[in-house]
């Protein structure tokens, strides 16, 4: 079930002392509506009553949908959070994130039953292509849909505030999966950080396999 806990925050603004409900733990299944906060990315704003002060609230917790079979720990900024594995989600997928953009793209992943880690490996080609088309150092991409047989991924790039879409042939998804498949790749135990680093290792290796 999801935890609800109810904390004192003073606003940074006005200095305003009030009541703020946070969450541990969400279940999508028994509380689809956080969900669909998280969704709209909603779920984390927090106003002051008094004077009007806006912020997104960031704090550690952990994010289960017990029909689709996967549980991700949220740790903003990277900060370590120790999370045993019990016996009830070992069959789970298990996943850490560091802010709550890569949450809302887990969940689009995996509620259309994709694997994060061959995504994962589309964001790097296409991320590879963006940076050099637009001539920049850094590209951030996430996942956004399928649209008309193609994945399409929002795309930050710097100084830039809004994102610029770009979409990929799912063939290109098809063509990651067959790159774990050649390298024997299986999804570790415990909770795992699947990002860019990741892809980057593991086309590095089949790379090499190659040669």
């Amino acid at each position: 079930m999801s935890t609800e806990i109810e904390k004192d925050i003073i606003c940074p603004q006005c200095g305003e002392s009030q009541k703020y409900r946070l969450y541990a733990s969400i279940n999508a299944k028994e509380n689809p509506d956080l969900k669909r906060r998280i969704l709209s990315e909603t779920l984390f704003d927090w106003r002051c009553k008094r004077c009007n002060y806006f912020a997104a609230m960031a704090y550690s917790f952990l994010y289960t949908d017990p029909e689709a079979n996967y549980i991700i720990c949220v740790t903003p900024g990277g900060e370590t959070r120790s999370v045993e594995p019990t016996q009830e989600i070992q069959s789970y997928t298990k996943r850490t994130v560091k802010n709550l953009a890569e949450l809302k793209e887990k969940i689009l992943i995996f509620d259309i039953g994709y694997d994060d880690v061959a995504v994962e490996l589309v964001k790097s080609a296409l991320c590879t292509i963006i940076a050099r088309t637009y001539q920049v150092n850094r590209v951030h991409a996430y996942f956004s849909r399928i649209n008309e047989g193609e994945m399409e991924f929002a795309i930050f790039l710097p100084r830039r505030q809004e994102p610029v879409y770009h979409s990929t042939k799912l063939e290109v998804y098809r063509q990651s999966q067959e790159v774990l498949r050649a390298l024997d790749f299986v999804d570790p135990s415990g909770f795992t950080r699947v990002d860019s680093k990741l892809a980057k290792r593991i086309l590095q290796e089949y790379q090499n396999t190659e040669d």
